[in-house]
């Protein structure tokens, strides 16, 4: 009996190749025995229902599609009571976390790791219970990601991020936030705020862990706070650049649960896409939450 494959496709990923690589990917696993059920996105919230609906019946799920395809993807996996594994062909323009699992940049080589490779359990998290794939932010650039257009994306790719985060200088500014961890308690006034499960964010800042964190049942907890002079603002952007984070003026730890209380309401990025938080976020990592077929080796 052949194996069945639900594939989860974004056709609009890639600059447009995510309906191309469909093709290419459904022929690969044809030619291998496999039984192909595609479904495509046509806009928010199905790739979780599909994965939802669709995905108990399948022997593996896979996932064409940038990083939000990918969260959506997991939001209706992570419900299944026995989920299948996850073959996921980043589409994306930053692809943090498949980079950060040692995915190939390859597409067919991502999608051959449905065939060839190993299923790894990864950590997912949880944000005011909205399941999450690796990052969600607040604070200087975290607007960046969903108010950058698709057209521009894919037009210009990951240089529109950069373009688009160049305008929203003069929106930088620091928020006051109490965060209560697992046996912490910060209090200030930050820049920039994340709970992350990847080795680098937006292609830029490398945080100093290994693939190993992935599934450790953390995430990390990175805060910066704002600098009072421009001596510290330009040791501050040195240690970011060059992946060091022993400044005072940086938090960086890992915690399995953290609880942010802000006087006001502020704008959150979870996967690159706008959530709506309230004053109080509840963050929760969520251990082993899938299985994601990485490379034998």
């Amino acid at each position: 009996m052949s194996k069945k494959l639900l594939m989860i496709v974004n056709p609009a990923a890639g600059k447009g190749k995510g309906r191309v690589y469909e093709q290419r990917v459904s022929a690969l696993y044809t030619q291998a025995g496999w039984d192909c059920d595609i479904r495509n996105t046509q806009g928010a919230g199905d790739a979780a229902r599909f994965a939802l609906q669709e995905g108990a019946q399948a022997d593996m799920l896979l996932c064409i599609g940038g990083d939000g395809t990918l969260s959506e993807t997991l939001g209706g996996l992570t419900q299944l009571s026995a989920p299948p594994p996850l073959c996921y062909v980043p589409m994306g323009s930053t692809n943090d976390l498949a980079l950060s699992a040692g995915l190939p940049r390859n597409a067919m080589d991502a999608a051959q790791c449905g065939l060839t490779g190993r299923a790894q359990p990864i950590d997912a998290g949880r944000f005011n219970g909205q399941v999450f794939s690796y990052v969600a932010c607040f604070g200087a650039f975290s607007r960046t990601s969903y108010i950058t257009g698709r057209k521009m994306k894919n037009r210009l790719g990951h240089f529109a991020y950069i373009l688009t985060g160049a305008r929203e200088l003069n929106r930088i500014r620091p928020y006051p936030v109490q965060i209560e961890g697992d046996d912490t308690s910060i209090t200030g006034s930050f820049l920039f705020g994340a709970v992350c499960n990847t080795r680098s964010l937006g292609g830029a800042l490398r945080l100093p862990v290994d693939e190993s964190a992935l599934h450790d049942g953390r995430h990390e907890l990175l805060l910066v706070r704002e600098p009072k002079h421009i001596y510290q603002a330009v040791s501050l952007l040195l240690c970011l650049a060059r992946g060091k984070y022993d400044h005072p003026l940086i938090v960086c730890q890992s915690v399995s649960r953290a609880v942010f209380h802000m006087p006001e309401d502020m704008p959150w990025s979870l996967d690159g896409e706008r959530a709506d938080a309230g004053r109080t976020v509840v963050f929760e990592n969520m251990p082993s939450a899938y299985r994601l077929m990485l490379p034998k080796n």
